[in-house]
């Protein structure tokens, strides 16, 4: 009695070989795909922690500024503990809100990994001392789930504060109705107050994590 052709593939047969090779393309594909997320991370990492120019370390800065309760707050005050420091106004309409709301959602992700993020300070800098002053800081600093402290000031205070840590911020507009264009990257700065490295705006998330909990 004959036997009909058997369907299935078989080790060896034309099909079973092909659908083999697409496994392994796809396999290798994702090893470097995944290589390369790595690459670009360790990349971008140890750029932002050889960038010193503009940079220095938090203890060097001379700043004595007021923060969102009317106190006056010194480097010292800030020494002991990892800083992720912004610069930014209240009126601005999408990056500063966006960044710390960012940074919030990062404490709780590490958080909720068991990550001790309770000692993080998180330093908002205004670029806008004369409508930023401690009780605009304090409304507006409310509306985010975490701690951050505001830092306010005279023009002269927070311009010597600016061009200690190298941001740029230029007024744009006329009037009262009037931004600022800024630098938009939060400096972070490890317990012993020396220069980890940057988060840049729209940084993909997973590498602002990894660079916050560097400094853990």
């Amino acid at each position: 009695m004959k036997h009909k052709d058997q369907k299935a593939a078989r080790p060896g047969h034309p099909a079973a070989t092909g659908r083999q090779s697409s496994w392994i393309k796809w396999s290798v594909a994702g090893a470097a795909f995944l290589a390369g997320l790595v690459a670009v991370f360790l990349l971008s990492n140890r750029m932002a922690e050889t960038t010193t120019v503009g940079f220095p370390n938090f203890q060097d800065s001379q700043f004595a500024l007021l923060d969102q309760n009317g106190a006056t707050r010194r480097p010292s005050d800030f020494a002991g503990k990892p800083i992720a420091l912004f610069f930014g106004f209240t009126y601005c309409p999408d990056i500063c809100p966006t960044t710390l709301m960012t940074l919030t959602a990062i404490q709780d992700q590490l958080a909720a990994e068991g990550k001790a993020v309770d000692h993080l300070q998180i330093l908002f800098v205004t670029v806008d001392p004369e409508r930023d002053t401690p009780a605009q800081l304090h409304a507006y600093l409310g509306l985010f789930d975490t701690s951050v402290t505001g830092l306010t000031g005279g023009r002269a205070d927070i311009e010597s504060a600016l061009r200690h840590f190298g941001v740029y911020a230029e007024k744009t507009g006329d009037g009262d109705d009037y931004l600022y264009d800024h630098s938009a990257a939060v400096y972070l700065y490890r317990q012993d107050g020396s220069f980890k490295g940057t988060i840049v705006h729209n940084e993909p998330s997973e590498y602002m994590v990894e660079k916050i909990k560097s400094i853990l």
